[in-house]
């Protein structure tokens, strides 16, 4: 399906960051998609997958609609993953493999990289955009669990922070050999 308004809608999710994040930690929470979704080629109506073309990160404060505060001396970096990697339909606590988040992993759709203004020797909060899909190549998810994950950097964060994702999605048809590629490199 092409990237238009009648096929393109949002989907999104959010959690806060506590205070107490450790260092080198990761916490997330899993978006359910098996509504959007469905891998088995059912004859002539084939199978769906969903295109993922954009990712929309936002890391602010928990207390109103307002950046991160001056204060935060923390970094981390927002993931947006596919597959089943422990977490739940809340916010949990799930120790990630070294280079999970980052793009040596088939499996991260996309991911960005944040700083808090009182980080280190930094001047300002930083923002750096790691990997996103495209209008013209969108990230294909055939697997029910989508995953936003947030991996604490080297320094604790300082204050309570909140991290969200909005994602431009649309359901597409998929023929057979697609959805068994798709299905092989989109695992755990």
């Amino acid at each position: 399906m092409a990237y238009d308004l009648k096929n393109v809608f949002y989907l999104d999710t959010n959690f806060d960051i506590p205070a107490s994040q450790s260092a080198s930690s990761e916490r997330g929470r899993t978006l359910d998609i098996s509504a959007y979704i469905d891998p088995v080629s059912k004859g002539r109506s084939g199978a769906v997958g969903l295109a993922i073309y954009k990712v929309h990160f936002d890391w602010s404060e928990t207390t109103g609609n307002a950046p991160v505060g001056p204060t935060e001396a923390g970094a981390g970096r927002a993931a947006l993953l596919v597959g089943d990697l422990g977490y739940s339909n809340t916010t949990s606590d799930v120790v990630q493999e070294q280079l999970t988040l980052c793009v040596a992993n088939q499996n991260l759709i996309a991911a960005q990289d944040y700083t808090g203004p009182d980080y280190a020797s930094t001047a300002g909060v930083y923002e750096n955009e790691i990997m996103m899909p495209s209008k013209d190549v969108p990230y294909i998810a055939v697997r029910d669990t989508l995953n936003l994950v947030w991996g604490q950097g080297i320094t604790a964060s300082t204050l309570v922070n909140n991290i969200s994702v909005r994602l431009e999605v649309a359901q597409i048809k998929l023929g057979t050999d697609v959805v068994n590629q798709l299905l092989r490199t989109q695992t755990a």
